[in-house]
């Protein structure tokens, strides 16, 4: 039986490990995660400024839509990496699970806290970025941390359930790749949810990726605090997706570590 403070080691030793990997090769080594988020806010502030500006209905403000897309953007891609990642993660460390004793449902955690020092350096040059830009950081942000870290956990549920059953069904990485493109535009994120007929933006609010990213509009766009249904929604869901996948992992710990 593996401790948890010796699981929390291993961790923490992975998520440094998962850094160091990401960009070895490079000549410019982690500078990567460093240069890769300001690219990324400097060509969405520059190629869409003027884009969909009268569907924000303003045409004061030509960053508005910067803003929308890149705060969206950024909270998607912490889902979508976590849960994409994880689809693979016992397959990807069997080596590392045939060697040693980890703790298969605490192990992954080391991707989440790898993508959340991206994440953490993403959103800290776009908050730059907006007080360049003179778009205010309210006292909404705040709960910021909390939307971000609740989609998280859902995404850490999901992947670790789809973790577990790609060792039985190689199929499901690739499944899983179609499923997050078609949930990319089914999210409005580059888009407004008014913009779709009135069934479908109804269908929107039975979608937990969608009462984050809207949190996320709503504080960094708008201003405005999360609804309160949304976010206990969404937290509800989180701990059903932790346990659902904590269940299934007990169920099949012992031939997920037979497969390996």
């Amino acid at each position: 039986m593996v401790s948890f403070r010796t699981s929390l080691d291993h961790v923490w030793l992975l998520a440094r490990q998962d850094l160091v990997d990401r960009h070895r090769e490079n000549a410019l080594g982690a500078a990567w995660l460093l240069l890769q988020p300001l690219a990324f806010i400097a060509l969405f502030s520059t190629v869409f400024s003027h884009f969909m500006r009268s569907r924000l209905g303003t045409y004061a403000d030509p960053y508005l839509y910067t803003v929308y897309l890149i705060s969206g953007l950024l909270m998607w891609n912490l889902f979508s990496n976590i849960v994409s990642r994880l689809a693979a993660v016992y397959s990807g460390k069997a080596h590392l699970i045939r060697k040693i004793s980890v703790n298969l449902w605490i192990m992954p955690l080391h991707i989440v806290v790898s993508e959340w020092v991206v994440y953490v350096i993403a959103m800290s040059f776009f908050a730059v970025f907006l007080l360049v830009i003179g778009h205010p950081i309210g006292p909404q942000w705040c709960l910021l941390p909390a939307v971000a870290l609740l989609l998280s956990a859902l995404a850490y549920g999901l992947g670790v359930m789809l973790g577990t059953i790609d060792v039985f069904v190689p199929d499901v990485k690739n499944v899983l790749n179609i499923v997050l493109q078609f949930g990319f535009w089914l999210t409005p994120v580059v888009y407004l949810a008014d913009i779709l007929p009135l069934w479908a933006e109804h269908l929107m609010h039975f979608n937990p990726v969608f009462w984050a990213v809207d949190a996320t509009h709503g504080i960094v766009v708008w201003h405005r605090w999360p609804p309160l249904e949304e976010f206990a929604a969404l937290a509800v869901t989180c701990v059903v997706s932790l346990v659902a996948s904590r269940a299934l992992l007990a169920r099949l710990q012992a031939e997920v570590r037979d497969l390996l």
